[in-house]
This record gives C-alpha cells, structure tokens and sequence, in this order.
C-alpha cells in the first residue's frame, strides 16, 4: 500500500461519525439519498459532507448506516442504502476533485467537500493536527494532489549497429537490459 498505511487508519471513529450525525444530518429522505446523481446527494448532505472531510479520507457505508439506524430508527435494508449513497458521494467528491484542474466544470458543493478535505487547519484521521497549506482551490497540497508519473529512460533500438554502439559506447556505469521481440508474422 502506499506510504504504509492502512485503509482502516483513514476512516473517522465511530463515536465523531456520530456526533457529525447529531449536528448535521436531518432526518433522511429517500428521494435525496435514492437519487441517481451523485450531485444531489452531495447538494442535499453538503454539511454532513464538509464535517467529516478534515478527519477521513474514505467514509465507511456500513458505519453510517449503522450510525444512521441508531440514531433515525431506520429499518436495515434503508440505512444501509443510505450509508452506501453517502459513501459514494464522499468518494466522488474526492475523486472529481483530485482529478480537477481548476474546479470550474464542478459543483461548488463538490467543490466545498473536497476543499474541507484539504482546508487549512484540517486535523488529519490519524489524529495529529496537520495543517495543510491550500492554494485558491486547495491543489497546491501535496496530500491532495494525484501522484505524479516518473518517466524512465526508455531507448528504441531498431537495428543491430544501434544495439553494438550501445555497448561499445564504453559507459560502464549505465546498465541496460536490451529486450529484442521477434514479431509473430516472422518464420523461423
């Protein structure tokens, strides 16, 4: 995994999840958690949303369901529909905004879940009060941003004197590992 951690050391507690609950979730309504564009839950749940951003990187389904059922009474089969529609709302809102640029083509709730995530301030899941700095729309952190691609030196050699000057060039301290296919369409 990277940076060894674990997926479980990402999530909020169970006892702050249910605080968050207390103090900004409503009472749930099917047609805002049942509907088909993530948008709309996001627009319906922003608060909740922004609440739980700083402390998490994932919010686990079966956990806000769970808590969603303890707290609303809810029957099993719509708190677990609920968790899950929270789950991929809060997993959409980090992914639509590590993938953007500028936040322009995005819904500014969308926007205000991801920027909460990355604010400044923010205490991280694992508990110790990082601060993480944050440009106008929160890319600049280095938590934030996607990992950037590493290019290797790649050489096409196409015939045998490019592969003989190669090593005859007399550079001991590069080492390359020459891979030669032969194309199917070649009889032997």
């Amino acid at each position: 995994m990277a940076k060894g951690t674990c997926p479980a050391s990402q999530t909020i507690s169970y006892e702050q999840l249910k605080q968050f609950g207390k103090t900004h979730l409503r009472t749930p309504a099917t047609q805002q958690y049942l509907n088909d564009d993530v948008v709309v839950v996001v627009r319906s749940h922003v608060s909740f949303l922004e609440a739980v951003a700083p402390f998490t990187k994932r919010l686990n389904a079966s956990s806000v369901g769970r808590m969603v059922k303890e707290q609303y009474q809810m029957s099993q089969l719509e708190a677990n529909m609920f968790g899950a529609a929270m789950s991929q709302a809060f997993s959409h809102c980090m992914r639509s905004g590590g993938k953007a640029t500028d936040g322009s083509k995005l819904a500014k709730e969308v926007v205000a879940v991801y920027k909460a995530s990355c604010g400044e301030g923010a205490q991280s899941a694992d508990g110790y009060g990082k601060k993480r700095s944050s440009s106008s729309f929160g890319f600049s952190s280095q938590e934030c941003e996607s990992p950037k691609r590493t290019r290797g030196l790649k050489k096409h050699l196409s015939s045998p004197s490019q592969i003989d000057a190669l090593y005859s060039s007399g550079s001991s301290s590069t080492q390359f590992k020459v891979i030669t296919y032969s194309p199917w369409y070649i009889k032997r």
